[in-house]
């Protein structure tokens, strides 16, 4: 991965953060991927970076209520996303998530905006991709499925002393 796309990705993951915490979803923190360091033969300060464990999304949340949300970040500003963008893991990752009673968002962070759809999406698979045109209806759904979420549905413990 270059400079660049890197610099693209963590400006794509803080967009994806903070249009997540927009949409009501609150504790939005990004998932670090863990990494080990080994020393480099003799020399000082030069090590090895060994990736950890793959991590089940790029950012987690919670909903008024409780409910776990898990997110998938990809920024791909100039075509289509394509299934092909996500990583092998991470489809079935968020899929078990959802199945697990938790909110799967796939974050598209495109130069015409930013999209945020619940996860799995139908028709959306192997050889398949989404065009911004749907990504834009899907971001309405899952707007409207996040306004339906409120405060009210939480019970709150009296705070009174």
């Amino acid at each position: 991965m270059t400079r660049r796309e890197q610099h693209l990705g963590s400006a794509g993951q803080n967009l994806a953060a903070s249009t997540l915490s927009g949409m009501g979803i609150e504790m939005v923190e990004k998932i670090g991927t863990p990494v080990v360091l080994a020393p480099v033969g003799s020399g000082k300060n030069v090590f090895h970076v060994r990736f950890g464990e793959k991590v089940s999304g790029d950012h987690r949340g919670i909903l008024p209520g409780g409910r776990s949300v898990l997110a998938e970040t990809k920024t791909i500003l100039d075509r289509n996303l394509q299934w092909s963008d996500l990583r092998e893991h991470q489809p079935g990752r968020l899929c078990r998530h959802a199945d697990l009673g938790g909110l799967s968002l796939l974050v598209w962070v495109h130069t015409s905006g930013v999209y945020v759809m619940q996860f799995p999406l139908e028709g959306f698979g192997e050889r398949k991709s989404i065009s911004v045109e749907r990504a834009r209806e899907e971001h309405e759904k899952t707007k409207r499925l996040l306004e339906g979420v409120t405060y009210s549905s939480l019970a709150r413990p009296d705070t009174k002393a």
